[in-house]
């Protein structure tokens, strides 16, 4: 079942914002409260939100998929209808499609070990993610947590960040530190030789900035880790959200919003990784 109108699909239903919460500097997250039933979803599918009078943009849904009567999604202020949604009040109205595109195959998984890798705003492409190895974590092997924001101040959902670490294993690192940060300092991708990953039976999911996604992905290549057991999500480029425009096409004929956004990496070109 779609947040939408069967007979024209690019038709949106109302939703009420019934929370707004400050993340990080730039950065809101919406809970949304659909007119009918919130469908089930899949951790990684997204859905386009719009404010009337200024469009709409695809958001990933953040929230955990067992939670029934409403949906989160977190947005950055860049551009117009990210600014106009950085505009609204609890109460208003906005409109929403989906859920549209494939997600995390994430039965698939069970057993084995799950290491995350997020940058940046990344992090709301995988929240889902990981709110649903939190609640089902007895099902698979170590999941781990890396996670980069360029400073303290940038690092966004601090309240769920606090609530996986205590059944995931969570690494964060900024590039540029105050005077009060403790953890650790540079790249995600120092984060891999400095802690011990699993060798045998692991899966690896990328999701943030491309030129973030391209350096992970090629030291894991160094690692010896194989492509075919790397998961990105490629979240850009889309505006329909239902394969009409174009505008997300990868180079091999894939489109992003209909195909992925994730993609196991093994499925697409490598240079559509950055």
């Amino acid at each position: 079942m779609l947040i939408n109108n069967s007979s024209n699909p690019l038709l949106p239903v109302p939703a009420k914002v019934v929370l707004i919460k400050d993340e990080a500097r730039g950065i809101k997250t919406l809970r949304l409260k659909p007119k009918g039933k919130v469908p089930e979803f899949t951790p990684g599918q997204f859905v386009m939100v719009g404010v009337f009078g200024y469009g709409e943009a695809p958001f990933a849904i953040a929230s955990s998929p067992l939670i029934s009567d409403y949906i989160e999604v977190s947005v950055r202020a860049v551009g117009d209808v990210t600014n106009a949604i950085h505009r609204l009040s609890v109460g208003d109205w906005v409109g929403i499609r989906g859920p549209y595109g494939r997600g995390f195959p994430v039965r698939d998984w069970e057993g084995r070990n799950v290491v995350i890798v997020a940058g940046g705003t990344g992090l709301f492409g995988v929240s889902a993610l990981l709110w649903y190895l939190y609640e089902f974590r007895g099902r698979y092997g170590r999941v781990i947590l890396f996670y980069g924001a360029r400073t303290p101040q940038d690092i966004p959902r601090r309240d769920d960040l606090r609530v996986w670490s205590s059944r995931i294993e969570t690494y964060l690192t900024v590039d540029r530190p105050d005077g009060r940060w403790k953890g650790d300092v540079g790249l995600v991708t120092t984060l891999l030789d400095k802690y011990k990953l699993p060798r045998r039976g692991v899966i690896f999911v990328i999701c943030g900035p491309p030129i973030m996604i391209k350096a992970v992905y090629d030291k894991l290549i160094k690692l010896d880790y194989r492509p075919k057991d790397m998961y990105v999500s490629l979240e850009r480029r889309m505006q329909c959200g239902i394969g009409k425009c174009g505008a997300c096409m990868l180079s091999n004929g894939l489109y992003v919003c209909k195909d992925g956004p994730v993609f196991r990496i093994d499925e697409i070109p490598e240079a559509d990784l950055s």
